[in-house]
């Protein structure tokens, strides 16, 4: 049987969680003694590892390997897929988010393709826009209006954001009127979630850098499971979205965060 040095063993649960991140980052599949490798462990020990990931619906097991499970909490579309899917209720709710700011204002966008609907609607509006959005850093690139304050770093595809240590630096000394997040997943208990560690760690020091946090999502990814909470909901100003539940609506209440739906 393989020895597992004890210099690189790592906790069970540490180790199942860089699994889910290490497949997130590749692709999102991998061979079973690809992972035994990486990891340093026994053949024996990834299995168990992938049979729990597994029993908890975040993997799916196929044959000599493992992929993301999609309804799992590591799971993300395609950018193109998302740019794709309930564009209507996305515009409804980027209209709705520009009743939420004044000229003069500075903006944070972050990724996503609900808050980049806001793009094209602040072209001819006197703002400052920072973002990390490749998607909105195009289209206000030409804005005779706009000042515009792009953030680098590490491009991550399904996001089409620059993240990492770079653009949290970035951020480090800025200070924003209005921030404007997507997110992945929320519910009135956990909170705010996301499939991508560095995604996450961008979203909190947008939170903690603006006066008002402005979260922009459609209902489809109401009660949806994402491994990174990004933030409870009591720094949070307000919900935009296209449809609430009236559980949500009282607690949300209680935490003093607006409600605002939005429809055709």
């Amino acid at each position: 049987m393989a020895t597992e040095p004890s210099a690189l063993r790592l906790l069970k649960a540490e180790r199942c969680t860089k699994i889910l991140e290490w497949l997130v980052s590749h692709n999102g599949s991998a061979r079973l003694a690809e992972l035994s490798q990486m990891f340093h462990v026994s053949p024996i020990t990834i299995r168990r590892d992938v049979s729990e990931l597994s029993r908890q619906g975040l993997l799916e097991v196929i044959r000599g390997g493992v992929m993301l499970s999609r309804r799992g909490a590591t799971f993300e579309p395609a950018y193109q897929q998302k740019l794709s899917e309930e564009t209507i209720d996305k515009e409804h709710i980027a209209e709705a988010a520009l009743q939420t700011l004044q000229d003069g204002d500075t903006l944070l966008l972050d990724g996503g393709t609900t808050v980049g609907a806001m793009a094209k609607h602040l072209i001819n509006r006197r703002v400052t826009v920072v973002s990390n959005a490749l998607n909105v850093q195009n289209v206000l690139a030409n804005s005779r209006y706009v000042r515009l304050i792009a953030i680098g770093g590490i491009f991550r595809g399904a996001s089409q954001t620059f993240l990492g240590p770079m653009a949290l630096s970035a951020i480090e000394d800025l200070r924003f009127d209005v921030a404007y997040l997507g997110t992945e997943g929320f519910d009135e208990v956990s909170g705010l979630e996301v499939p991508d560690a560095d995604d996450a760690a961008f979203k909190r020091a947008a939170i903690q850098a603006a006066r008002d946090v402005w979260i922009l999502s459609t209902g489809r990814k109401y009660r949806e499971r994402r491994l990174y909470r990004f933030s409870t909901w009591e720094p949070i100003t307000g919900l935009i979205t296209n449809e609430v539940s009236d559980t949500l609506v009282k607690e949300l209440g209680k935490r003093q965060v607006s409600v605002l739906s939005v429809g055709p």
